[in-house]
């Protein structure tokens, strides 16, 4: 859920918001850059030699509006940084 600064951005931006639904499926993976396989009924992307689901479309929102991401191990980095989930996932 974005948080209240994140919510005016949004406005200003036009941009519209995802429902409590879409928010809860997996993030796109047709631009990924690694190898995706679903798992358990969730796509996983093989990253460093290890596989990790793929973030939900809110938890991806919170990136997109945020300065900083973070990589599958939960390593905080840059949003256009080559291991940040906007990279690996081809969104930015």
């Amino acid at each position: 859920m974005l948080n209240q600064e994140q919510q005016l951005i949004a406005n200003v931006l036009n941009y519209p918001v995802l429902t409590q639904e879409e928010g809860e499926q997996p993030a796109d993976t047709s631009l990924c850059f690694y190898d995706v396989e679903e798992q358990e009924g969730w796509p996983y992307v093989l990253w460093n030699g290890e596989w990790y689901p793929v973030p939900t479309m809110e938890y991806m929102e919170e990136m997109v509006f945020d300065s900083t991401c973070e990589t599958p191990d939960e390593e905080t980095v840059e949003p256009d940084h080559p291991s940040s989930w906007l990279s690996i996932l081809g969104m930015i």
